[in-house]
């Protein structure tokens, strides 16, 4: 059996889902049954409202027993709410058959999204076959909990639907008792329309289409080995319009590597060992270039007088003696003349002087990651406006990396705290949000709308990249931007479905069982076009033409 196979054996295993619950099934079979025959047999007016309501009740007990709660939390336009509501009037004011298919369809219809939804779940999670089972499982448990997919576009539009709930109340009941007023209409017929109105303007599912679609692209995400904590930063990523990036483990290694080392007055154990005890306190990476090297034995009480130099190296005293470790840039900064030398091919070189002496040099490994070269053009490409570069390295070496990738704007010489304070400058300053992409070496979430990690560890950040798959971050931006787009067409192609119902209901070409059908059905149609996250997005499609 080949790999493919054991893990889609493996992630159906651990996925529950699409598993229809049969008791409910059974009992709205029951309800159906009972509901067709009092359609279909001919019987007393009073048997067949009877069966009816036994319809209605066997179809929709629970939700009746749901209303105590919401009342008591103070949910009064809660859907359930309504449904029972407006069936009970229905059927009080003549109306049976409607109010009972209402109760059924509905019962049916969410059923049917249930379904749509758990399939849908199952096939973002389909995304991820072939990524490593830890992340399967942190999406799995993540796509499960409707607080972690939930995002600021389904919260703003359950508050805006529960407004619209609210004027849509006030408008039926004002049709309701002014219809007959100035028309030949009764009393009957304007409170059956506005009962229709009022049930077309209940949110019903217009929030799960939008947790589908964060789902999807959560998945999609990190399929690509960008994996969010929450659909809220994925979503905030599509705002940003700013991307901070530190050098350090993303356009370089945060650990470089030692080259070579030379010194015409000690040996090269002793020299190293020497440099060693000198960047032991230091947070710049070649510290932890020189540690990887060996296990020093190292004598703490000679350090004293430590000073970072973020950018250039490291000056101390070991014992009595005045030592400096940094490069040619810093040097010749501050008046010392080094040995002529042939500059070096690879890598940058870091010199000793002890005393004001020179003692030798050590050259560190400084090449570009391949991966990320494009990076900053890749980010350009989809939306970010501004790419910032943060460096530990001097002003000259920084701005030489900046022109080759092509950032308009660099700060060199940054330790921790100077790159925290940078990034609560630029967020404080900036009106659009700021991302700010990092490997190592910040234990606390900056100021940036969203932090994003390079690294297998999610502690402090709203994402963890993949080390291998740096160069996908634009493309998560992209699906960031994808998945409010599909988010924006179900609103929109809800709203307008619940618009023409809405027309239908008041010049009376829609009763209550079509209105509950078309809108359940255009519910089960919005959480399927969830899984178009995964397609290009015609918008980026026309942009890209016409950028051609």
């Amino acid at each position: 059996m080949d790999q493919r196979s054991v893990r889609k054996q493996r992630i159906s295993k651990t996925i529950n889902w699409g598993l229809l619950d049969s008791v409910k099934v059974i009992r709205l079979a029951l309800a159906s049954v009972i509901f067709a025959v009092a359609l279909i047999i001919n019987m007393p007016t009073f048997l067949g409202i009877i069966l009816l309501v036994l319809s209605a009740t066997i179809s929709g007990y629970d939700l009746g027993l749901k209303i105590p709660s919401h009342i008591e939390d103070g949910d009064y336009f809660a859907t359930p709410v309504v449904v029972v509501l407006i069936t009970t009037i229905a059927i009080f004011i003549g109306f049976a058959k409607e109010g009972a298919a209402l109760v059924l369809l509905y019962q049916i219809g969410l059923m049917l999204i249930d379904y749509a939804e758990d399939r849908t779940k199952k096939s973002a999670i389909e995304l991820l076959r072939y990524q490593d089972s830890s992340v399967v499982e942190r999406l799995e448990n993540l796509i499960k909990d409707d607080k972690k997919t939930e995002t600021y576009i389904e919260e703003t539009l359950r508050s805006s639907a529960g407004k619209v709930l609210k004027i849509a109340m006030i408008f039926a009941v004002a049709y309701a008792l002014f219809l007959p007023v100035f028309t030949s209409f009764s009393y009957l017929v304007s409170v059956h329309r506005a009962l229709t109105m009022l049930l077309v303007a209940t949110p019903l599912t217009i929030g799960v289409s939008v947790r589908m679609a964060a789902s999807v692209a959560l998945c999609y995400s990190a399929q690509q080995g960008v994996v969010f904590n929450d659909a809220e930063s994925l979503e905030a990523l599509a705002d940003t319009k700013i991307a901070v990036f530190d050098k350090n483990g993303i356009f370089a290694d945060d650990c470089p590597k030692v080259l070579s080392i030379k010194s015409d007055i000690l040996d090269s154990g002793t020299f190293l060992n020497f440099i060693a005890h000198s960047v032991y306190y230091s947070d710049q990476p070649i510290a932890k270039a020189i540690a990887s090297v060996d296990d020093f034995d190292y004598h703490f009480d000679l350090i004293k007088d430590f000073r970072d130099i973020p950018g250039y190296g490291v000056q101390l005293y070991i014992d009595t003696m005045k030592v400096v470790f940094a490069t040619r840039d810093y040097f010749e900064g501050v008046g010392i003349s080094i040995p002529y030398e042939k500059p070096v091919k690879v890598g940058e070189p870091y010199y000793m002087f002890v005393q004001d002496k020179y003692v030798g040099k050590v050259v560190f490994s400084s090449e570009v990651n391949s991966q990320t070269r494009n990076m900053v053009s890749d980010m350009r490409s989809v939306g970010i406006q501004r790419c910032i570069l943060l460096t530990d390295d001097s002003k000259e070496s920084s701005q030489e990396l900046a022109e080759e990738m092509g950032f308009s704007e660099m700060y060199p010489g940054c330790d921790t705290n100077k790159k925290i304070k940078l990034i609560h400058e630029i967020s404080n300053k900036s009106k659009s949000a700021v991302a700010f992409i990092y490997a190592n070496g910040i234990e606390a979430h900056s100021a940036a709308a969203i932090d994003m990690r390079v690294s297998k560890k999610s502690k402090y950040s709203d994402a963890v990249v993949d080390p291998a798959c740096v160069c996908n971050i634009p493309f998560a931006k992209m699906v960031s931007v994808r998945m409010n787009e599909i988010a924006a067409e179900n609103a929109v192609f809800t709203f307008l479905v619940k618009a023409i119902l809405i027309f239908l209901s008041m010049i009376g070409y829609c009763n209550l069982w079509f209105a509950i059908f078309v809108d359940m059905v255009a519910g089960v149609a919005a959480i399927l076009n969830t899984i178009r996250v995964t397609d290009e997005s015609a918008v980026t499609k026309l942009k890209y033409k016409l950028g051609k």
